[in-house]
């Protein structure tokens, strides 16, 4: 496939996720348009786009945004529209019949991607293919009857958000029930399930084909959150977890997934057993560790879409290398009190890449670092759990 003539159209250029797949995607030697929504976005300083698309108001309104990404496609500049966010990736699913009479689509199929981008489906289907998961109210089980066998504390998460925002951990049945006579909370909103005390996460992440088959599985192991309770990955390395890469492997089969995949377990601190956290049907930034063990996720990104033959890679065997949030690991530094006894300790850059940092493009790093600063507090605010 020759892929030096397809154009890519990238949303989402503000995060952290596209730059590594438009690494990848020039690396194949695609011409690659990003779509920013700043002038200090991660992609819009990058030197690797050929074309940096800058629109301030284009996350603002869901219909605008509709009629501003449909004249995009519809212009015949580009031949693939590649959804990197999740939120990007559920708006995009959801209008992908008008959106694929003009270019192709790579992702997921809306039919496979909600069920993944609502974490109750999620756990509905991996409870049902036998996935070892926290107990959770299932969508037909009245919460009543669910608190009749649920032991506490238990956590809920909004059925579809980003990160750990709307995340909240109840000790007491009292406490919860507080929360239940609010007028403006709606339980249905949200998964509820057993909290789970663990003290490392794994991350499995999957490639599956057109049709069903896996191209690239690695894990990961999750060392360092923010925040501390149950956040975002901040330091994680590959590890070798080929009972949780099996797990992972049937239940997007079950899903009928097609695409790019992460799910997390987390290790229960009492047993030792896993647990499902969640999967996430979106690019997520770890996914510069699968460039690093030498997987193009951008190559087989394209192949499915044109329903070529998928390249497909070996199950991971390079375990020990590590990626850094080095913004949000600053934040970890200050307030973990484990900061000085954590392995591999927190100084060390021993086989270890940050997110974003590359000498051959290092604006992005300096860009986003310093975005963060500007909003530390708002962001610890938001995350506040």
């Amino acid at each position: 496939m020759d892929f030096s003539k397809i154009r890519v159209l990238v949303t989402d250029g503000g995060g952290k996720q596209p730059y590594a797949m438009i690494r990848g995607l020039k690396e194949i030697g695609c011409h690659v348009t990003v779509i920013c929504s700043s002038k200090k976005a991660t992609c819009y300083v990058s030197n690797k786009p050929d074309k940096k698309i800058l629109n301030i108001e284009y996350v603002k309104n869901d219909e605008e945004k509709f009629r501003y990404l449909l004249s995009l496609v519809s212009s015949g500049e580009y031949d693939v529209l590649m959804p990197i966010g999740e939120m990007s990736t559920d708006f995009i699913t959801q209008h992908e019949d008008d959106f694929k009479k003009y270019v192709k689509l790579a992702c997921a199929p809306r039919s496979v991607y909600i069920k993944c981008f609502n974490k109750q489906l999620t756990f509905d289907q991996a409870m049902k293919s036998g996935i070892p998961c926290p107990y959770t109210r299932r969508s037909d089980q009245e919460i009543e009857d669910y608190l009749k066998h649920a032991k506490f504390p238990i956590i809920i998460k909004p059925r579809q958000g980003i990160g750990s925002i709307g995340f909240h951990k109840f000790t007491t049945e009292e406490e919860f029930r507080e929360r239940l006579a609010d007028p403006s909370f709606n339980v249905d909103d949200f998964v509820v399930q057993e909290f789970v005390d663990f003290e490392h996460r794994i991350g499995t992440l999957i490639f599956m084909d057109q049709n069903g088959q896996v191209c690239t599985s690695y894990a990961t192991n999750v060392l360092r959150w923010f925040p501390l309770d149950a956040g975002s990955a901040v330091f994680l390395g590959t590890t070798d977890s080929p009972d949780l890469l099996h797990k992972t492997g049937k239940l997007l089969k079950d899903l009928g997934w097609k695409g790019f995949a992460a799910a997390c377990f987390m290790i229960d601190k009492q047993t030792g057993e896993p647990r499902l956290l969640e999967i996430n049907g979106r690019i997520p930034a770890s996914v510069k560790l699968g460039f690093m063990c030498g997987f193009n996720i951008a190559k087989q990104m394209l192949e499915m879409c044109y329903d070529e033959e998928v390249t497909c890679y070996p199950e991971n065997t390079q375990f020990g290398k590590y990626i850094r949030h080095f913004d949000t690991d600053v934040a970890w530094f200050l307030k973990s009190p484990n900061r000085f006894r954590t392995k591999p300790s927190w100084f060390s850059w021993k086989n270890t890449k940050e997110v974003l940092f590359s000498w051959d493009d290092p604006k992005p790093f300096f860009a986003q670092f310093y975005l963060k600063l500007l909003s530390y507090r708002t962001i610890m605010k938001r995350k506040q759990h």
